[in-house]
């Protein structure tokens, strides 16, 4: 981080956070799952766990409309997460048919706002430390109900921009 490649991980950018988080904690996540997070978002949270940033807009090709769309990300804390895939993954949702329900290899560590999570994605690789940026849709009828946003965690967060009024 201290390259300067992910200005946007810059404290300056941040608006608020709910603190620091034990790098135990993110390792407990990744043991949980049996994979690794990205080196600069393990870095990242356990300095600004749950942070709201200025540069908090993305934009990407939306395969639901088939054109570009913006969205925006608010970093869930570390203790969160866990707690989001349970709920995700559960069947307190009976009213929800199996494909919409969240997909094991899908870690969410933001959300947009309304009720999008912003998502690692290691359904192909659990063994990269490099794994794509995906958005998991939550509403019922998309034809897609994840896609795909950027590379990687640096790739995405250098999409961050600022709101445009």
């Amino acid at each position: 981080m201290g390259d300067g490649k992910m200005r946007n991980l810059n404290p300056s950018n941040i608006i608020r956070d709910e603190g620091c988080v034990s790098i135990e904690a993110v390792h407990g996540l990744e043991k949980a799952h049996n994979l690794v997070l990205p080196k600069e978002y393990a870095n990242f949270i356990t300095m600004h766990n749950g942070a709201r940033m200025f540069a908090r807009i993305f934009n990407y090709f939306d395969s639901n409309i088939d054109k570009k769309n913006s969205n925006a990300i608010y970093f869930d804390k570390v203790e969160k997460i866990q707690d989001s895939i349970a709920l995700l993954k559960s069947d307190e949702e009976p009213d929800w048919p199996i494909e919409y329900r969240f997909e094991d290899g899908l870690i969410p560590f933001g959300d947009n706002g309304g009720g999008d999570m912003i998502c690692f994605d290691y359904r192909n690789d659990k063994m990269t430390d490099d794994p794509p940026i995906v958005i998991w849709n939550h509403d019922m009828g998309l034809k897609h109900r994840v896609v795909f946003i950027a590379n990687n965690f640096e790739e995405f967060i250098n999409m961050l921009h600022e709101p445009e009024d």
